[in-house]
């Protein structure tokens, strides 16, 4: 997370409702790709792909399963954090 651009970033939910409202409205080549780009090195992953995703606290966990840590080769999981002014109760 970049120091003051907290007001620039977007929360998975906008991201997830224009992708619903879009969909099936235009030709699939034309369909953008929604991401977030993970913390700590999870990369970029599509934002419909989240594991879970509280809306009243603003955090998704999603995996890259190209990454994996420890001997056993176990999947990272990343978690990924709505920008605080889009949080219910702040």
């Amino acid at each position: 997370m970049v120091k003051g651009v907290e007001d620039l970033r977007t929360p998975l939910q906008s991201s997830l409702d224009l992708e619903k409202q879009i969909r099936g409205s235009i030709a699939g080549f034309m369909m953008p790709q929604f991401v977030v780009d993970l913390p700590g090195g999870g990369g970029k992953r599509l934002s419909a792909s989240y594991l879970t995703y509280d809306r009243k606290v603003g955090i998704s966990t999603f995996i890259a399963p190209a990454v994996t840590r420890g001997k056993d080769k176990l999947e990272k999981v990343y978690e990924y954090y709505d920008p605080m002014w889009s949080v219910e109760g702040q």
